[in-house]
């Protein structure tokens, strides 16, 4: 049995599932150097062992980004990326960029970790307001 054109549209074929969050992060961009081309803030909207999707105002320009958040202690989590794309959403205006992590994988699973833990206490802090 053959699937139609809208079936193939909604499967899913990444390599690991994605976890919605809503995390506000600090990124720099960097060029293939390593040059500091810019900073900003963005917004996770979800992410996966492999990356993170982030909305930003304006276009991620780059090769290389650095996010940084903060934990549940107040410590800082820095993790690196690789750009993957970066386009404008026709609706909101908001720019979503597609980027996979880079680097050790101890310092990937420790920004998860803090990503999910972070936005797990805000849900939860909004829920019993």
């Amino acid at each position: 049995m053959e699937q139609s054109d809208q079936d193939k549209k909604t499967v899913d074929h990444r390599r690991n599932p994605r976890i919605e969050t809503s995390n506000l992060v600090d990124y720099t961009l960097y060029d293939q150097d390593g040059k500091a081309l810019g900073k900003g803030k963005g917004r996770t909207l979800n992410l996966s062992q492999n990356g993170i999707l982030l909305k930003t105002p304006n276009p991620l320009k780059g090769v290389f980004v650095l996010l940084m958040t903060i934990d549940l202690n107040g410590n800082p989590v820095k993790v690196d990326g690789r750009l993957v794309y970066s386009t404008m959403d026709p609706v909101t205006g908001y720019f979503m960029s597609g980027i996979e992590f880079t680097g050790p994988k101890a310092k990937q699973i420790d920004a998860i970790v803090a990503f999910v833990k972070a936005y797990q206490r805000s849900k939860h802090r909004s829920k019993d307001e």
